[in-house]
């Protein structure tokens, strides 16, 4: 289509020429036909070139549209003219088309012979013309260069012949799989051995260099290989390569434990963590795993580290009951620390070249364990962002269906898993550390993972299954899923992390009505938990996942409303949506927590954040108000409850290596009581205090002497019992037969005060009084008491 200044240079153009042939006489007066209609060319518009055409039409002028028909003719409306007949062939102008009108009125039907004739013979000049410029277009394409390259088509080539109307059957040499191609010739390789270039790097303007990689292997082979100057061996190194891919680790093989033991280990994280984040093909690995434990076969080194970082992401939430502790942290905990850095130095050790899909797999297996056990919790942000970086230097941001690597099927839906798992990683990540991620800057045309069964495919598939309705549930349903709102979480991550915006209420409730409508977008499978033979499927994790992730942005959207709630009437909304958000994040943490599903809660940090938020906007409310907030207070007290429930959980199987968000926790329940008028500052303060140290209490009676050696000793389930040792590090004497059920201790209430730990309350007899341990320090739990409640000085509990 030629726009308004195309045209009007041309009648500009032919205005000057015409005049200076006016001059030299009338008969070297250059005539040519005009494509735009007349009224098109008089208002300078670019024109559709149809009859009439759409300017016309939207100007409610359509009986103005009118063209040249012929040089020196007088053109005629459009009620005056008729259009061809449907029989007759349109009358083409380059690639565009004049359509005529489907019902022509009977005045329009009357035409002239010698009009039609001059219209047919004016359209069969054209067709010709433009035969006669795809074949000599074919003609370039096949030419080939003085050194005997090809001469390829350029980018400008092609989207010239594409201006120009000329369709791929028109050129032989141009189809939709070569311009594809060429759109992603950037992505080299094969599977997993593939690197990206962009189009601005060295390697992808040698490309640009016709007939270079022909005349240096000429130049090789005449003027190098005599002087034998030999070229590199890539069978033999690829050779050695694999060998050494083969070749064990002796250290990755000593943190194994014994095989009953990780086999619990690896259930948990496959019937857990595999429903929501898929990293590994299911029946692939199980194939691998019985090959593993195979006495005859040798164990590979990156196999091993695949399995130790499943077994440092399940290992606390797999406890055993002779669990013990040093200071605050589990022997769990420990154990997965210790792999986590042994896999990191192995995995800096590998090659970055010569990667294939059990390395991408274990990045993303040590990025979760870090997660889950809360290992360097400031480096989250950072380490997504380093994957990120990573997947992109592959080509994981390209749909591997479109691009010119040879791509198995297979290794193409390994592809989408990972790259969906790290985009979620980073997305995530950037939410809760309040930065920008990486994919607000990043073309991510890659395709949602598919939802179909691992068992549908396997790595000699040739061709994957159609994906299934997303009412149906399948493990890969989340990935799938998720994909739907990704652009719509990562433009309100950029919105909040970026640079400061003046959102106007209009925007926020736009942006609410889009959350609200994605979420009502999502199915409603059956949340029961099914089980087949192999698999146990959990709906209900992936619908809780997919709720939540959307659900968590209403908070920081609304919040900067809360305080205009008491000037003006309309935020009132503010205040039900924010309430709303977060009381439903913690009702569908609690429902799965019922059913002894404690994924999300070790992988997210939804709890702390609702206490935070449930506390948040009940202090914004009048004492005496009686909305809807105020009148949930005592539910809002019952929700931040089950969250501190949930948090000992954790605490108890991983240890309180983040012992900060518990005492926040704990604080924030007492200034709420204090606010309710439940309770007076001093008499929250204390049983804020009494919680917070129970809580240490507990994890004091699976204590054992830390050894000095701890990677040359025993496991710390042999050491010698707590309670048995010679000298107590607890603030109080302790019985010696304590007895207790982690994660499942009732809470007792004294005067209306909810306990934590009943069996550790001052007795009501004077003579029974816990007397205090002189040898008690908090420095030996890896805690100072002072520092955990000193940022809460700003002001008391009132």
């Amino acid at each position: 289509m030629r726009s308004s200044e195309d045209d009007e240079h041309d009648h500009e153009h032919g205005q000057d020429h015409d005049h200076e042939e006016s001059q030299q006489g009338p008969a070297r007066k250059r005539q040519r036909v005009r494509l735009s209609c007349l009224e098109c060319r008089r208002r300078k518009l670019s024109c559709s070139r149809e009859l009439p055409c759409d300017r016309c039409i939207k100007s409610g002028t359509p009986e103005r549209c009118t063209y040249e028909s012929r040089p020196g003719s007088i053109p005629a409306p459009v009620g005056e003219r008729t259009s061809f007949a449907p029989a007759a062939p349109p009358v083409t102008f380059g690639s565009e088309v004049r359509r005529p009108s489907v019902n022509p009125s009977p005045a329009r039907r009357e035409v002239e012979p010698a009009v039609l004739r001059d219209a047919a013979r004016d359209h069969e000049r054209i067709r010709r013309l433009e035969l006669e410029v795809a074949q000599l277009r074919g003609t370039l394409a096949k030419q080939t260069s003085l050194d005997g390259s090809t001469v390829a088509p350029s980018p400008s080539t092609l989207k010239d012949s594409a201006k120009d109307g000329q369709s791929a059957l028109s050129n032989p040499s141009f189809t939709p799989q070569n311009y594809e191609a060429h759109e992603y010739q950037n992505l080299r390789g094969h599977d997993f051995k593939t690197k990206y270039y962009g189009p601005h790097n060295a390697w992808s303007s040698l490309q640009e260099l016709t007939g270079i990689f022909h005349f240096m292997r000429e130049t090789a082979e005449e003027w190098l290989k005599p002087l034998n100057i030999q070229k590199k061996d890539r069978k033999k190194r690829k050779e050695d390569r694999d060998k050494r891919f083969t070749e064990p680790d002796i250290l990755l093989e000593s943190l194994l434990p014994p095989k009953e033991e990780t086999d619990s280990l690896v259930a948990v994280y496959l019937d857990q963590f595999e429903q929501i984040h898929r990293i590994i093909h299911i029946p692939t690995f199980k194939a691998e795993y019985d090959a593993f434990w195979d006495p005859s076969k040798t164990k590979n080194a990156s196999f091993t580290a695949l399995l130790l970082c499943m077994i440092a992401v399940s290992c606390c939430m797999d406890m055993q009951a002779s669990n013990k502790f040093v200071g605050v942290k589990s022997s769990s905990i420990q154990m997965a620390e210790k792999i986590v850095k042994a896999c990191d130095e192995w995995h800096e050790r590998q090659s970055q070249k010569h990667r294939k899909l059990v390395h991408y797999q274990i990045v993303c297996l040590l990025y979760l364990a870090k997660r889950v056990n809360i290992i360097k919790k400031k480096r989250f942000w950072t380490t997504s962002g380093t994957m990120i970086r990573e997947g992109m230097t592959v080509g994981l941001h390209q749909d591997p269906d479109h691009v010119a690597a040879k791509i198995s099927p297979y290794h193409a839906e390994m592809r989408r898993r990972l790259w969906a798992t790290m985009v979620e990683f980073d997305v995530q990540a950037s939410f809760d550390q309040g930065l920008p991620t990486l994919m607000s800057s990043i073309h991510n045309d890659v395709d949602a993972p598919k939802n179909i069964d691992d068992e549908s495919f396997d790595d000699h598939s040739q061709h994957l299954p159609v994906s299934r309705p997303p009412a149906e549930y399948t493990p890969s349903s989340y990935q799938h899923l998720s994909r739907r709102s990704l652009a719509l979480r990562v433009e309100l991550n950029k919105m909040l992390t970026g640079p400061p915006v003046d959102l106007e209420w209009e925007q926020v409730l736009q942006y609410s009505d889009m959350i609200t409508h994605e979420i009502d977008q999502l199915p409603s499978w059956d949340l029961e938990v099914e089980k087949n033979s192999e698999f146990t499927q959990k709906p209900i994790l992936a619908h809780t996942l997919l709720h939540i992730q959307l659900r968590q942005y209403l908070i920081p959207l609304f919040q900067p409303y809360l305080k205009l709630r008491k000037f003006h009437s309309k935020y009132q909304v503010a205040e039900l949506v924010y309430y709303t958000a977060a009381r439903d994040i913690v009702m569908m943490h609690d429902r799965l927590f019922q059913k002894g599903i404690r994924t999300l809660y070790f992988l997210r940090e939804d709890t702390m954040n609702s206490v935070i938020n449930l506390c948040n906007i009940t202090l914004h409310q009048p004492k005496d108000s009686t909305n809807l907030v105020m009148s949930n207070a005592q539910e809002t007290l019952r929700l931040i409850e089950r969250c501190i429930t949930m948090k000992e959980d954790r605490v108890l199987r991983c240890g309180n290596n983040d012992p900060w968000g518990y005492s926040s926790m704990c604080a924030a329940y007492g200034l709420l009581e204090t606010h309710m008028g439940i309770k007076t500052s001093e008499a929250a303060k204390a049983s804020a205090a009494e919680r917070f140290i129970s809580l240490h209490y507990k994890l004091l009676a699976f204590q054992i002497p830390p050894y000095p050696n701890q990677s040359h000793t025993t496991s710390p389930r042999t050491a010698q019992d707590p309670i048995s040792r010679a000298k107590s590090i607890t603030p109080f004497p302790m019985d010696t037969t304590p007895t207790m059920q982690m994660g499942n201790t009732p809470y007792q209430q004294r005067d209306g005060m909810p306990l934590s730990m009943p069996w550790l309350l001052p007795s009501a007899d004077s003579n029974q009084l816990h007397v205090p341990n002189p040898e008690f320090n908090f420095d030996m739990l890896g805690s100072d008491l002072n520092d955990l409640w000193g940022d809460w000085g700003q002001g008391d509990f009132a």
